[in-house]
């Protein structure tokens, strides 16, 4: 009986960890780049099958693995700006996605601060998209390390479960 016990409960366990690995998951974030969408210590539910069946698209706030060799293993959390084929130019703070300005409802609203960035304009690579910060002075982001593979991405940002006051369910307009 002990025995059956133990079986289930490791049955049970292994199907957890299979679902917690591959299916969804939850991060907490930690840094303020993507305020004042996300603030430190936010706890999110993260769909990591999503990209199984769609693309990333525009406005996707992501979990990935940036393309920076010392810090591979590292997650990091952006907003995709630009996906394959598209055309990006950032240009005094303003964000031109295929010719077209961007209104960007979601970014922090204090003045943008020029600086040297390696990447500010290009046309997104297959199999890549290029992310950005919601606090674009303070972010470690594609324009300093540039674009990230989708093979690099672990999910998708689907819900802020914590703080209880701050709720909510991420989608772009």
């Amino acid at each position: 009986m002990l025995e059956g016990l133990f079986k289930r409960c490791f049955v049970f366990i292994a199907i957890l960890i299979f679902i917690e690995r591959f299916i969804f998951g939850f991060t907490i974030v930690q840094g303020m780049s993507m305020q004042p969408t996300l603030h430190n210590n936010d706890k999110l539910f993260i769909n990591k099958i999503i990209y199984l069946f769609t693309k990333p698209k525009y406005g996707d706030i992501i979990i990935f693995h940036p393309p920076i060799e010392e810090r591979k293993n590292e997650l990091f959390i952006k907003r995709v700006i630009a996906v394959e084929g598209d055309v990006f130019l950032i240009k005094e703070g303003r964000l031109y996605i295929n010719g077209k300005e961007i209104n960007e409802s979601y970014i922090c609203n204090e003045e943008y601060k020029e600086r040297l960035y390696q990447v500010t304009s290009g046309k997104v690579p297959k199999g890549m998209v290029f992310v950005m910060g919601d606090n674009r002075n303070d972010s470690n982001d594609s324009r300093c390390f540039g674009f990230v593979p989708t093979n690099n991405i672990e999910g998708k940002a689907d819900i802020r479960i914590l703080p209880i006051d701050s709720i909510q369910v991420f989608s772009i307009q």
